[in-house]
């Protein structure tokens, strides 16, 4: 799915990222991202590769917000396999 939005430059050259585009590709304060200038255009590409594997998995699991219903759950499961 390609998503089209136009942005306003701020006094200091800064833009705001839609919410739309931020929440599909996951894009999170602080992440890293990378310009590449072609010939009047500007490639925004997230960079994915700053964070190691094991921090973005504990990102997304405190994102996720499990109870302690929700781990007894998963440790019966991890126990059964």
């Amino acid at each position: 799915m390609i998503i089209e939005k136009y942005v306003k430059i701020g006094e200091r050259g800064q833009i705001v990222i839609p919410k739309e585009i931020r929440e599909k590709e996951h894009i999170k304060p602080e992440d890293r991202l990378r310009l590449i200038n072609i010939e009047r255009e500007i490639i925004i590409k997230i960079d994915k590769h700053e964070k190691q594997p094991e921090l973005r998995a504990l990102e997304i699991l405190n994102e996720a917000k499990l109870t302690e219903k929700d781990w007894q759950e998963i440790l019966r499961m991890r126990q059964k396999e």
